[in-house]
């Protein structure tokens, strides 16, 4: 329960869109904050190319066959991409540490024993999450640790006002220069490997090796796929820029909307081209994560946001009369 409810994917394509329904500042803050802990964990992965426990389970000559144990294999079990560190951890773990974040902030004013239970509440959950991975087979001990440690690191860096402020004042031109400069190191990185004789694919090629059912490999869960939605919503993020002030958001029309958009994003998403080549796939899935998280960060406040003042003057001419 716990992996599937906080998968990556299902947060990103549910959960966060709620909060921009809610808030526009607070989508933006916790968009980057995502975004930039699994481009991180993207990378990291790429680096250390650790084993997931299925495959080296298979691999290892730590067994001989007659006592090499047998790991029950289900979807969950078989994610094409290195194990180290945990991305659900890792992202989930920015997520939580944003939300409970404004959750202090709102409930501060009750006392300290309502952030204590706060925050037994944020590790309780994260303990959850990493016994499920475990439970499954997806990751070892080390690699649910390092995950929950890079993801708090992340979460602080991304969470301090003077990086938010400092991507807010560059220029549109500039953010997408940052952008592609992220993208830049993915591909060297992706090179690099290629030239020192690994394979980039390599973890995808041994999910296919030891994968009891290949109808489990799905190819939203390989690094490549990961790094191309990223980037798509990215670069939306860098066209609007991170939104620090917003209007207030009638819950009455915003909510209805993003509910309307995921739904859409969803059928979209279960009919991608995937039988027109991967070059195809690819730019689809890069061209719909940008138009939804654009539509997210600049239709809804748009079409849903209240004006302040209108409404401040509504309620000074209501009193008078």
């Amino acid at each position: 329960m716990f992996s599937k409810a906080f998968d990556p994917k299902i947060l990103f394509l549910t959960v966060i869109p709620v909060v921009a329904g809610l808030s526009t500042t607070l989508y933006s803050k916790l968009l980057l904050s995502v975004l930039l802990t699994e481009y991180a964990n993207t990378i990291v992965k790429w680096i250390l190319a650790e084993d997931r426990p299925f495959w080296w389970l298979n691999e290892t000559k730590e067994f001989s066959s007659l006592n090499r144990p047998k790991i029950y294999q289900n979807e969950l079990t078989c994610e094409p991409s290195p194990g180290n560190p945990s991305g659900h951890l890792m992202t989930s773990t920015t997520y939580l540490f944003v939300i409970f974040s404004v959750l202090e902030e709102c409930l501060g004013k009750y006392g300290r024993l309502s952030i204590i239970s706060l925050r037994v509440v944020y590790y309780s959950t994260l303990f959850f999450i990493s016994i499920s991975r475990m439970y499954f087979g997806c990751h070892f001990l080390h690699q649910c640790i390092f995950g929950i440690v890079l993801g708090i690191v992340m979460s602080k860096v991304c969470l301090s006002h003077r990086l938010e402020k400092y991507i807010s004042k560059q220029s549109g031109k500039r953010r997408v220069g940052f952008v592609v400069l992220i993208c830049l190191l993915m591909l060297s990185l992706y090179w690099i490997q290629k030239l020192l004789g690994i394979d980039p694919q390599w973890a995808v090629k041994m999910a296919f090796k030891w994968c009891e059912d290949p109808f489990y490999l799905k190819p939203t869960t390989t690094l490549v796929f990961s790094a191309i939605r990223l980037t798509g919503s990215l670069l939306a993020l860098a066209v609007v820029g991170p939104v620090q002030k917003s209007k207030p958001l009638n819950i009455m029309l915003s909510i209805p909307m993003v509910m309307a958009m995921m739904a859409m994003e969803w059928v979209a998403l279960d009919h991608s081209p995937r039988n027109y080549g991967v070059v195809v796939y690819f730019l689809y899935s890069f061209l719909l994560y940008f138009i939804f998280t654009y539509g997210y960060l600049r239709w809804v406040p748009a079409l849903a946001g209240q004006d302040v003042r209108a409404s401040r003057n509504d309620r000074s001419k209501s009193k008078s009369n």
